[in-house]
């Protein structure tokens, strides 16, 4: 049988669905491009934004009656967290990564609620594994327009794919021992990346979350913090780097905040055949001075910082619980700008963040003052999102979201303006530079690729190059958010 996944959201999607690939392909499914020749479609789900889970119940309408449909990821883990789980329900494990699971041949238990209902007292909760089809309402709401909706399960519990996977009456055979631990999943040579190209791998090195910012559902949907050894990350790292990985890119939430996360990045570094380490996405307050002092002379050390400021006024960041201040922020700029890599200029490391307009009460001040913030950062780029509530938060318990829809709009566009001006003028100071560049798109006509400060360059040449290849380049034009430049 043929499977397909549907990837929305972050980077940590995309390992994600690496490893379901990897596991399925293990049962002997294959794997194709191609959604139309599929007979099982694999959501692989984002909850970060209302928007995002719109675009996913938009998409499941697509999916033809035929084929069968399984459900992953955030969506569906923080609908379950968020609801009220009754009775025996309430002791059940909520997914591997808290570290609930002790056997390696679980009963699993999900199809029905009198299932559930059925558990003996005797039965112990660190044996069984409850997928969340049996109590998760949006697998009721859902399934009642889609009867082709077959599975609703935690990402974590992805090792137990095959037990999972017979419980439907599907009948398969694996040749691995079944992994009780999601995240020691080995994903297959090239399947992480985000683009077509096997050059990048994508690696997780924790998961879940224990900041709890007033407005994010990840801690409700990944669980709490759990950090994986720095021998497990680099051995991943180092089965990448023998199937033709050249950049390798650190995922988690707070990247880092992972308590050996130095000690990880100079192991990263001593190995053979990495052309480029990178890492996202940080957290302000969690950046070092030995940190910093790596950006500042490891050359294979990205310089590209990003820093996820989300306001720049003291009030709403301290209404989001960010745990810094607005100095504080302009402390963390001031020393990236002072860093001077080897044969660069001071300041020639790259800076971009993160900012939330309309958060409930944001008053005109206080988007001011992120307007003045952005400036001061002078980022090369800023990912604007608009806030939504997300059920289950703080914010959504306790700030009522006041603001409406066209002052939200309002203050995104005011927002993208002073961007594009910044990223202008920062682009233009790039032009006659040589940088190295990632070819990460090739078509006909064009050649796209990006730098080693993640800004994205379009080739002029008619050179022979592939998609994954680093190539020399003079920068000879810039435009706000893209350069263009010719191989050398």
């Amino acid at each position: 049988m043929k499977f397909h996944i549907l990837i929305f959201g972050c980077q940590m999607n995309y390992a994600d669905s690496a490893r379901i690939r990897a596991v399925l392909t293990n049962c002997w499914f294959s794997y194709t491009e191609n959604i139309k020749e599929a007979d099982i479609v694999i959501f692989d789900t984002c909850s970060v934004k209302q928007k995002s889970e719109d675009k996913i119940t938009g998409k499941l309408k697509t999916i033809t009656s035929d084929q069968k449909v399984r459900i992953t990821w955030c969506m569906i883990q923080h609908t379950l967290r968020s609801s009220k789980l009754q009775g025996k329900t309430s002791t059940l494990p909520v997914g591997n990564f808290m570290g609930s699971i002790k056997t390696k041949e679980p009963k699993i238990l999900w199809l029905h609620a009198d299932e559930i209902n059925k558990l003996k007292s005797s039965e112990k909760s660190t044996e069984i594994i409850a997928v969340n089809n049996a109590f998760n309402p949006l697998f009721y709401n859902l399934t009642q327009k889609r009867k082709n909706i077959e599975l609703m399960r935690r990402i974590d519990d992805t090792g137990f794919l095959p037990l999972m996977l017979k419980k439907l009456w599907y009948k398969i055979s694996y040749d691995q021992e079944l992994i009780n631990e999601y995240e020691k999943i080995i994903p297959a040579a090239g399947t992480t990346s985000m683009s077509t190209h096997k050059t990048t791998a994508y690696i997780p090195i924790s998961t879940g979350c224990n900041q709890f910012c007033a407005y994010c559902i990840v801690p409700y949907a990944r669980g709490l913090e759990k950090y994986s050894p720095v021998k497990q990350i680099v051995d991943e790292v180092k089965v990448h780097l023998k199937n033709w990985a050249q950049e390798i890119v650190l995922l988690w939430q707070i990247v880092n905040k992972h308590p050996k996360f130095i000690t990880l990045i100079k192991e990263i570094l001593k190995l053979k055949g990495l052309k480029r380490l990178r890492y996202t996405s940080p957290y302000p307050t969690f950046y070092t001075k030995e940190l910093l002092a790596l950006h500042q002379k490891e050359e294979r050390l990205c310089p590209h910082i990003h820093m996820p400021l989300q306001s720049g006024s003291d009030i709403v960041l301290k209404r989001m619980f960010r745990g810094y201040t607005v100095t504080q922020a302009k402390e963390f700029i001031a020393n990236i700008r002072n860093l001077k890599r080897p044969g660069s200029s001071k300041g020639d490391i790259s800076i971009t963040t993160d900012i939330i307009v309309g958060f409930p009460d944001e008053t005109e001040e206080d988007f001011q003052q992120t307007l003045d913030l952005v400036r001061y950062g002078d980022f090369d780029m800023v990912y604007i999102g608009i806030y939504s509530t997300r059920p289950g938060t703080l914010a959504a318990k306790n700030y009522p979201d006041t603001i409406s829809r066209a002052v939200k709009h309002d203050r995104r566009k005011r927002l993208n303006t002073v961007l594009i001006d910044i990223s202008h003028k920062n682009n233009i100071q790039e032009i006659g530079k040589i940088k190295t560049v990632l070819v990460n798109k090739k078509s006909k006509w064009t050649i796209e690729g990006y730098t080693d400060t993640m800004k994205q360059i379009i080739i002029e040449s008619k050179k022979s190059v592939q998609e994954g290849d680093f190539v020399q380049v003079k920068i000879t034009k810039a435009l706000p958010f893209k350069l263009y430049g010719e191989i050398m």
